[in-house]
């Protein structure tokens, strides 16, 4: 991606979290919004998890996840630590349905993929983590919304999932992971989850590699799943994107 100096722009780019009153809100680029966001996203720790880009404790990463063999997803690649203003922009997003923020995300999804194209141009293309839409579940698929406005942005130099259906689905809802303690976590992850989720067509991520995106990574219950069905489908290989990095918990692990 072409280096963008947001000294030289004129008018200045707002502030990451201030996007509504940007003067390139509307006719922007991932390029300037990559850069903008960059200035005020946490980055991540220097010392940190090569699986999942958790912050090591005392030299080690604390996520149980990581450690096991049936884990079906190779790595995680975070754009951020979940903090400050990406944090709010998230939150916003997600509970208060602050939809334009759809656009922003995908604008710093394909600045993060233009920033390192090399490494992710090995994969076949790229799906969003399943979101249930119905009873029980979201009214809108807050995920699958930022990938679409990403393919807009991208203009076809990603290979983004936006085909009906999705290459891979969640065909019923699940109990929530907030506020669960461990082994409820994981019995849900095993359970409920993994019979609702749905690759529709086998063929069509056979022998692929493919990355799958999500606002925010936590442990990684719920990508296991998913990268899980994704590989008894036949997909070669399958990794992560997330716009943000959960710090550890107090409570992670059985």
């Amino acid at each position: 991606m072409k280096h963008v100096d947001l000294d030289k722009l004129e008018p200045k780019p707002a502030r990451f979290g201030e996007c509504q009153g940007c003067a390139y809100l509307a006719g922007g680029s991932a390029a300037i919004c990559f850069a903008c966001a960059s200035r005020d996203m946490e980055p991540l720790p220097s010392e940190r998890c090569k699986v999942c880009d958790q912050r090591f404790i005392l030299g080690k990463c604390p996520n149980i996840v990581c450690s096991f063999t049936d884990r079906h997803f190779d790595r995680v690649s975070a754009i951020s630590m979940r903090s400050g203003p990406l944090e709010a922009a998230i939150n916003r997003y997600k509970y208060e349905e602050r939809r334009a923020w759809a656009t922003i995300f995908g604008r710093i999804l394909v600045g993060y993929l233009d920033d390192n194209p090399g490494y992710w141009w090995t994969f076949d293309f790229i799906v969003a983590s399943p979101t249930y839409v119905g009873q029980g579940g979201r009214s809108w698929d807050h995920v699958g919304l930022v990938l679409e406005k990403a393919d807009v942005e991208a203009g076809g130099r990603w290979p983004f999932d936006v085909a009906s259906p999705r290459a891979i689905t969640q065909v019923s809802p699940t109990e929530r992971f907030v506020d669960k303690g461990w082994k409820e976590r994981r019995a849900i992850a095993e359970g409920p989850l993994r019979e609702a989720l749905l690759v529709p067509d086998p063929d069509r991520v056979r022998g692929k590699r493919i990355v799958v995106f999500d606002d925010v990574f936590t442990e990684g219950l719920r990508m296991r799943e998913v990268a899980r069905a994704l590989v008894l489908a036949g997909a070669s290989a399958v990794e992560e994107i997330v716009l943000a990095r959960q710090p550890a918990p107090a409570e992670w692990g059985p």
